[in-house]
């Protein structure tokens, strides 16, 4: 599970607070892209199987193993850009504030904050039987500030994450 206390300091720390949390969305979130890459991955190899049994395929081989190979670069790219964005997309709770770290891009971050006094509601959804066995789900954070409502989406052990933000 990725939820786990912290002793650490975090950029943005005030003065006297602790941390109590700090977690990522559910390890699911990357495996439906794991399985997405897979699928990709196979993609060069059905066309290969496809295409080599052409009488020409022989003079188009190394453009073909070449293009390949440039199409592997950038799956490679894309799957390193999908961990550094599950990576760096956290939420923190520390005894003062919600705070949720959002990578949007690889140059675009936004954080956004809510303080623990200001929060009226805490809903957990966890919605069909993948979420309920896997324990993962959906949290609402409705709040009296300025922004009304925080959602954070597939979190491991909601009800929990909701204990500690409530305690």
């Amino acid at each position: 599970m990725f939820v786990f206390n912290s002793q650490n300091s975090f950029r943005f720390q005030r003065p006297g607070e602790t941390t109590l949390l700090a977690t990522r969305r559910h390890w699911i979130v990357l495996l439906n892209a794991g399985i997405i890459f897979l699928l990709l991955a196979l993609l060069p190899f059905l066309i290969y199987a496809f295409l080599s049994t052409n009488a020409w395929f022989p003079l188009i081989s190394k453009l073909f193993w070449f293009l390949t190979t440039v199409y592997f670069l950038i799956i490679w790219n894309l799957i390193f850009y999908s961990i550094m964005i599950y990576s760096l997309n956290t939420i923190v709770v520390t005894n003062k504030r919600v705070m949720d770290n959002q990578q949007k891009g690889l140059f675009q971050y936004a954080l956004n904050e809510l303080e623990r006094e200001k929060i009226q509601d805490i809903t957990v959804k966890i919605n069909g039987m993948f979420a309920s066995f896997l324990n993962y789900g959906d949290i609402e954070i409705q709040s009296a500030g300025t922004q009304n409502k925080f959602y954070f989406k597939k979190l491991p052990d909601p009800q929990k994450i909701k204990e500690i933000i409530t305690s």
